[in-house]
């Protein structure tokens, strides 16, 4: 019996693209986003983003839409904010870079607009006037101990904001001294047949960092607070407020790291410290410190099973210090029992937003914010790092 073989007319349908429709529109920038874009209103009522624009400025958007899809990007300008200045890189003056999305405006403006942000959050929280300072960093450019650059053998420097395309740096003005001659002596080495990557990657990485002079390739380096002068603010801040709070037997750090204030910690405690963290080499970093009264423990602290596992049972007379990721405390329910406990948190946030989200969770666990303090930990960008005190309440 012969077998026929019957095609089947399959229906296909054609991608089809959305086309793009453009306008221009005229507003005023009323605001700026956490990422540090204009926020304008267009004159239909949408609000869109718009990187280069500055607070109170007039400005003409050139807005693309395709779908659902929205994208602003500034056209002109037509009433300038006094605090423009032209941005003492090349990079960022050609549009190429975007790494530093506040360069373009002086310093103390973007110091004020800070502050600004950060009040607003603590307003949100507490009905008490509480004194917010902001401490700005000694340094507007100059500041940056460590980077990463991104080479493919021809070219080497940054990635372009939304985009895999390397932008070719010769030099960066927030780099220390030190690491400007790192990244002349490495582009001293292109091209480098040896730096192309493999068929699976897009770019070979390169770290360099002032304290240590070898370049680490496509190997990962611990973090490490990326400000050297603002992190002494942080650390000193630290030591003042653990000699003040009441005193503890025990001290819980989450997201401890290598250890950047496991060490201060120690110095003004005789309490035992747990410092907990996720990455392996971080602990052994730590290790490498031989603090006599601290406890390592290695525990994912995004991961509730985890949590359950290795931390069940907080102790009393406990405080608790953490410098978490942008992320911030996102188990916090699981953690909830050991907040309940603690005399007092110290927390050193690197977001804004997840700040304030997870200081509402600590007032539900019975304690008071009792103080704030901000501090730029990187001039030329919107990030804001927030320095907070909460305590038991009676």
């Amino acid at each position: 019996m012969s077998r026929r073989r019957v095609q089947l007319n399959r229906k296909t349908t054609a991608r089809v693209s959305t086309p793009a429709s453009t306008d221009r529109f005229v507003g005023t920038v009323r605001d700026l986003s956490s990422d540090g874009r204009g926020v304008v209103e267009a004159p239909d009522g949408q609000i869109v983003f718009v990187s280069g624009a500055w607070v109170g400025e007039e400005v003409v958007v050139l807005r693309t839409r395709r779908g659902k899809e929205v994208k602003a990007e500034l056209d002109d300008v037509v009433t300038a904010s006094p605090h423009k200045q032209e941005a003492p890189c090349s990079a960022h003056r050609d549009g190429t870079c975007g790494g530093c999305a506040w360069m373009f405006i002086d310093y103390k403006a973007q110091l004020a607009q800070k502050q600004e942000k950060l009040n607003r959050s603590v307003s949100g929280l507490v009905t008490d006037d509480l004194d917010v300072p902001f401490l700005g960093s000694p340094a507007a450019l100059g500041y940056r101990n460590r980077a990463q650059f991104k080479t493919d053998g021809e070219v080497m420097g940054y990635v372009a904001a939304g985009s895999h395309t390397i932008v070719d740096i010769s030099s960066c003005p927030i780099l220390t001294d030190e690491n400007q001659r790192q990244l002349a002596l490495l582009r001293s080495s292109l091209p480098n047949p040896q730096w192309r990557p493999g068929k699976d990657k897009r770019w070979t990485t390169i770290d360099i960092d002032d304290e240590r002079l070898v370049p680490l390739v496509d190997q990962r380096q611990p973090f490490r607070q990326g400000n050297s002068e603002q992190n002494m603010i942080i650390i000193n801040w630290l030591r003042e407020k653990i000699d003040h709070l009441s005193k503890v037997e025990f001290v819980l750090e989450l997201f401890c790291g290598s250890g950047n204030l496991t060490t201060a910690i120690a110095s003004q405690t005789d309490a035992t410290i747990v410092a907990v963290e996720g990455d392996t080499a971080s602990l052994q970093a730590l290790g490498d410190r031989e603090l006599s009264q601290v406890q390592t423990l290695r525990v994912n602290l995004f991961s509730k099973a985890e949590i359950q596992n290795y931390l069940p049972n907080p102790p009393q007379k406990l405080g608790v210090v953490l410098d978490p990721p942008r992320d911030g405390l996102k188990e916090r329910e699981t953690l909830k029992p050991w907040f309940r406990r603690a005399d007092w948190v110290l927390y050193v946030a690197c977001d804004l937003a997840t700040w304030e989200r997870d200081s509402r969770f600590l007032l539900g666990c019975g304690l008071s914010l009792s103080e704030v303090c901000g501090l730029d930990m990187f001039p030329q960008t919107p990030h804001v790092e927030i320095l907070s005190v909460f305590k038991r309440r009676p």
